[in-house]
């Protein structure tokens, strides 16, 4: 007999019959590959989203000069022009402004020098311009400003409208000249983007003399990377020259740490799912022994019932996989934005209009899908085909621990567990290698502990149950004893349906416990370092982020002193720079004036020392996560790229700051006002005199200060409350992956307790004809899945509780960063294992209390 006939005669029959069980199985798969399917896709459209936004913006120039955040003196063009090779060289501002009516957008502003920008890009105008001949001449006139089409659309805006948008300088009205078609730079952003004249635009956000890059083309002939290697030994040290898809790969690297994050999530969510299939199947293999043992007898071999049921595995992986595919594009396609806004919150200016699907993503899923299937089903299958004819067919019982013996099981999790503490030492004390230093490295010792961990799950599940015989069992009568009793005639099956449970609990602990921990800390450092009442930014309110805000001139912080009630203001100035080949955060704060109210929290050195060497000098202070990342101690000296060139700083001391993951340096504004050129600030700390009410004073710096500007001003409280919602939109995605792996889990509670009524059908039937009521047998069942679901719970609390420790370890904020157990999350993470397993209990109860005596006690 071949497969195929095996596969039409004997599986189809058999899926058609267990309908309730095979759709479990599809849709616990399908999560699993949804999960790496939408994670794949969102991440590559997130740096898609940056592909072509350089790529449009770019126009034809090859390469691209870049200095800092803040700008570079117009000098730099000439030298960039009298490179050889280079044919055209074009001052580009790069700057955000915002929308001052309708949906008030933060939109992308292009300021262009209209005589040459042409010979890089082109600008296809749109039929409202027909009456115009140059619509590029106009933007000479220093209100002119060309928005596109799609900006126009969405805010009502035609030609010669005017318009208002936040600037440095407050809020300007330009008028409408042109209306630009979806074509070259009006692409970017998915369409937010006005252009300027590059003098207007230098006025407007505060860059007099001052540009945010060149674009370069070239002499046709020329070599790219030989005339790259000129400008960079044209240019003074700190300017980077790279490539459009140059760019993309810094973007890439930059988040690198988030997108990882994201990958490892959709593997928890396989991985849970490997314990559906695996349950699936040997649940199958027992309810079909007399058939195993009908086809070994008429000739098939133990080969050929292994293929059989592997096959199956193979057609439902499949069916599985391509509807989880669906399923993740679906599903990307929904999150995309959010995705978008965290990226842009956190790391860099995007804006993500669409999903970028390639094959690759769908193939991953399926590919995934089928191997974890096949994985899985592997052991089920080896026991199945040892059952031998006579044993089936006589009915006699059959033993499941097959290949998983209770002594092979502890010597595998004792494996797996050394194997996890290996990889957690090679971590922790491993510092030469930045393969042992990664959070994905020391994922892997979380994997091989929960792996570990679940093979544990037998000889806890027994002892668990023991535990409730000898406490509860008696107390609870029949309903009690019956449901300890069948937990245990069938241990390593219901222990396989535990194990999901407990993946899915220690999952949501463990992202519980990372998440309060870090949000925890962060509060922590706020409120010792934000002592200020009330604080004043031009834009949105969290602005210590990379959220889009328009900065505000320094000179400010002397306008707010006169506002009545005000004791103090001082300015704070943030940028990025690009510090041997990695982007990390620039701020700058008054030393003098902040070390009046707000102390650093050190790790090495002193406030003192902070306070006495920083003002006006060129020292600075760094984060945690900085000199872990580029091995710098206190005392020694770094190099710093700025506009007039490099400049050598000594390190004060090193301190703890979550303003930047990747890390910090922190200098007096002085300084920094001094070597960037800058007379920007991005927010003001507002100190309150003694007995002034904080509301009143910030009503009147809104009232004297707000007129001409979109100013927030908040009491402080309000502040850090904006900071913590941004934190739980970064963190969405932890609670998606507890949702995902706790409904496959769900569906393996219900596999595992539809096999079990079926497998007693006729022992129900006996208890029927006894006297047993059908609402007792609906309460054996749901004390049954209520009993696995709570030792899911309790183990995996536990194991969540450790992972969290080393999730948190990995993600190296800072060594500040201080583990809280999640004492509420864990008892809700208990309270929702035994619920989802009572909610996955009541169709199996169900279908137990509707058995039919009769039919049952001829069941065999």
């Amino acid at each position: 007999m071949n497969l195929t006939n095996l596969l039409r005669h004997i599986s189809l029959r058999h899926i058609k019959y267990q309908k309730a069980q095979t759709l479990l199985a599809l849709a616990g798969i399908s999560l699993g590959v949804a999960a790496i399917v939408s994670i794949g896709i969102v991440n590559k459209s997130v740096l898609r989203s940056f592909e072509d936004s350089f790529h449009n913006a770019t126009g034809r120039a090859a390469l691209q000069v870049t200095g800092a955040q803040s700008g570079f003196p117009e000098d730099i063009l000439d030298l960039v022009r009298s490179v050889a090779g280079v044919e055209y060289a074009v001052p580009v501002v790069d700057t955000d402004g915002l929308l001052a009516v309708g949906k008030e957008r933060s939109i992308m502003i292009l300021g262009v020098d209209v005589l040459v920008d042409s010979q890089i890009r082109s600008y296809s105008l749109a039929d409202e311009n027909a009456d115009i001949p140059d619509s590029l001449l106009f933007l000479a006139k220093p209100d002119s400003i060309l928005v596109t089409k799609a900006m126009a659309e969405r805010e009502g805006i035609v030609m010669d409208q005017k318009i208002q948008v936040e600037t440095v300088r407050g809020t300007l009205t330009f008028r409408v000249r042109g209306i630009l078609n979806p074509e070259g730079p009006a692409k970017v952003m998915g369409g937010n983007l006005a252009v300027m004249d590059i003098y207007a635009a230098q006025m407007a956000f505060g860059k007099e003399g001052r540009i945010d890059r060149v674009d370069v083309s070239l002499v046709p002939g020329e070599e790219l990377e030989t005339v790259r290697q000129r400008i960079l030994a044209a240019l003074p040290q700190g300017y980077t020259v790279e490539t459009p898809a140059g760019r993309t790969r810094q973007i890439e690297g930059m988040l690198e740490k988030f997108q990882t994050g994201l990958n490892l999530i959709s593997i928890f969510a396989i991985v849970v799912g490997m314990y559906l299939i695996y349950n699936a199947v040997s649940i199958s293999i027992v309810h079909r022994r007399k058939e195993i043992g009908i086809l070994r007898a008429l000739g098939v071999t133990r080969g050929q019932i292994m293929r059989l049921f592997l096959a199956e595995t193979l057609v439902i992986s499949v069916v599985a996989s391509v509807l989880g595919v669906g399923l993740g594009i679906l599903v990307a396609d929904s999150i995309v934005g959010v995705l978008g806004k965290i990226v842009s919150s956190w790391y860099a200016r995007t804006s993500v209009t669409g999903i970028s699907v390639t094959w690759l993503h769908p193939l991953a899923g399926i590919a995934c899908g089928i191997a974890a299937s096949l994985a899985a089903a592997v052991f089920p299958v080896l026991a199945g085909s040892r059952i031998s004819p006579i044993s089936a067919i006589r009915s006699v019982a059959w033993s499941e621990e097959g290949f998983f013996t209770g002594k092979r099981l502890n010597i595998a999790a004792a494996f797996l567990i050394l194997l996890a503490a290996t990889v957690y030492c090679l971590y922790r004390f491993t510092d030469f290698s930045p393969l042992f230093r990664s959070s994905g490295f020391l994922f892997f010792s979380q994997i091989f502990l929960l792996l570990g961990l679940s093979l544990v799950t037998p000889a806890f599940l027994k002892g668990f149950i023991a535990l409730f015989h000898r406490l509860l069992a008696y107390r609870l009568g029949s309903t009690g004893m019956l449901a300890g009793l069948n937990l245990r005639k069938n241990i390593n099956r219901n222990a396989v349906a535990v194990a999901a449970i407990f993946f899915g609990i220690s999952v949501f602990v463990n992202s519980a416990g990372f998440v309060n921990s870090f949000k925890q800390s962060v509060t922590t450092w706020l409120d010792a370092v934000v002592r200020a009442d009330i604080i004043v930014s031009n834009g949105h309110p969290s602005s210590s982020t990379n959220a889009q805000t328009i900065p505000m001139p320094v000179d400010m912080w002397q306008d707010i002193e006169k506002v009545p009630g005000v004791l103090s203001a001082d300015p704070w100035r943030k940028l990025y720079l690009d510090f041997k080949g990695k982007r990390v955060l620039l701020s700058s704060v008054d030393m003098i004036r902040r070390g009046e109210y707000s102390n650093f929290i050190v790790v090495h050195g002193s406030n003192k020392e902070i306070g006495r060497l920083l003002p006006q000098r060129d020292n600075v202070v760094v984060s945690e996560p900085f000199a872990e990342k580029f091995g710098i101690k206190q005392g020694d000296f770094i190099t710093i790229p700025t506009p007039s060139g490099p400049i050598r700083c000594g390190v004060v001391a090193v301190v703890v700051d979550y303003l930047y993951d990747s890390g910090t340096i922190i200098m007096d504004i002085n300084t920094f006002q001094r070597h960037w050129g800058d007379r920007l600030a991005d927010h003001f700390s507002v100190r309150v005199k003694p007995g002034e009410d904080i509301a009143k004073v910030k009503n009147a710096i809104q009232l004297q200060l707000g007129t001409n500007r979109k100013l927030f001003v908040l009491p402080v409280s309000e502040f850090k409350e904006e900071i913590r919602k941004v934190m739980d939109q970064t963190f969405v995605f932890n609670y998606a992956l507890s949702v995902i792996t706790m409904a496959i889990a769900g569906f393996g509670i219900i596999i595992t307790l539809l096999a079990s009524v079926l497998e007693r059908t006729r022992e129900i039937g006996i208890l029927r004809s006894i006297g047993m009521l059908r609402r007792q047998v609906s309460a054996v069942v749901l004390l049954e899945s209520v009993l696995m679901g709570t030792a899911g719970g309790i183990l995996g609390c536990g194991a969540g509780m450790i992972t969290g420790r080393l999730t948190l370890e990995g993600a190296q904020y800072s060594s500040a960063v201080e583990y809280f157990i999640p004492v509420g999350s864990i008892v809700w993470a208990l309270f929702m294992a035994a619920g989802l397993a009572a909610l996955a209990g009541i169709y199996p109860a169900r279908r137990a209390a509707k058995t039919n005596v009769v039919e049952a006690l001829t069941y065999e």
